[in-house]
């Protein structure tokens, strides 16, 4: 009788069974923190297989990109900021790398956005202008980008994500000890003002909205939580009015090669980090990621910054 439960215990299923303890996940949980993840390497190994060779090295290093942006989007809101410089650094583009982040922003930030909504971190009263003034800033934001030449794009791009860097590190206390305000009380154009500006930024460089936009909502007196719950709604709708402008302004990119083989597998690895990071960041000391994620962001971007690709 006591020889009955070990074939079973010995088996894969036992040993997932131990580590999922181990974790302290549910089922559900453990699912997506560690297979999910797997198929998306397979997905990412996929691509690689079928992809030109001069290709592949290329989408070796994107993916890990990816990855790191998705930790970082879900840890503090940061996606663009750390995806494009660390494609700058690839050789990517810098008008194909901003259009790639918003694109990405797309599909992959409505996961964090709905979590959010259903915990009650969205109100009508900032969501609504925070979208109008980021679809609109956002949509600006390319055909303002196209005028200018691609080696001065990518110094506009790294000085945006520096920027943004050291308006987080600056304001990382500063506006944690400000009072909060009734969020009733806080001023709609003034909203709408943060949304323009953080879209802009976001149109120009695929980068910005999260430190910008939270940084500045929290600076007007808005309760933390629910500048961030609002800003990832407005994320959606100013990603994908900055993915149109780009498309309408298509004409300008002639001499601009888009590398479509990176696609997939930057999705494959910003969803397999995001997924798993929601329950990873649980244990994490907030301040400290934010630190971090930041200080990589400004050491990504300050070679193109410097040097102009």
């Amino acid at each position: 009788m006591t020889n009955g439960p070990r074939p079973t215990d010995g088996s894969l299923r036992g040993r997932i069974t131990r580590i999922r303890k181990r974790t302290g996940l549910t089922p559900k949980a453990f699912f997506a923190s560690i297979v999910f993840p797997i198929v998306c390497a397979i997905v990412i190994l996929g691509v690689l297989a079928v992809a030109p060779v001069d290709e592949r090295m290329t989408i070796v290093w994107a993916p890990l990109v990816a990855v790191a942006s998705g930790l970082s989007a879900t840890a503090i809101g940061v996606y663009g900021g750390v995806l494009v410089p660390g494609l700058l650094l690839l050789g990517i583009d810098p008008r194909f790398a901003a259009a790639a982040s918003l694109f990405l922003q797309v599909l992959v930030i409505p996961l964090g956005a709905s979590a959010h909504y259903r915990l009650g971190n969205v109100t009508r009263h900032v969501a609504v202008p925070l979208v109008i003034g980021g679809m609109a800033g956002a949509f600006i934001g390319p055909f303002f980008a196209v005028m200018l030449p691609k080696d001065v794009i990518a110094r506009i791009v790294a000085g945006v994500i520096v920027l943004v860097g050291v308006l987080v590190l600056l304001t990382l206390r500063w506006g944690g000890l400000r009072s909060v305000i009734p969020t009733e009380q806080v001023s709609r154009p003034r909203i709408g003002g943060v949304g323009l500006v953080a879209g802009f930024a976001s149109g120009i460089s695929g980068a910005g909205w999260g430190p910008i936009g939270v940084k500045l909502l929290i600076l007007l007196r808005l309760e933390p939580r629910q500048a961030i719950g609002s800003s990832l709604v407005g994320r959606v709708f100013m990603a994908a009015a900055a993915v149109v402008g780009y498309v309408l302004s298509a004409t300008a990119f002639k001499d601009v090669k888009p590398d479509l083989w990176l696609i997939i597998p930057m999705l494959a690895g910003s969803v397999a980090a995001m997924v798993p990071g929601a329950f990873l960041v649980t244990k994490l000391d907030r301040e400290r990621a934010t630190v971090a994620i930041t200080l990589l962001s400004i050491a990504l971007a300050l070679p193109t910054l410097a040097f102009g690709h």
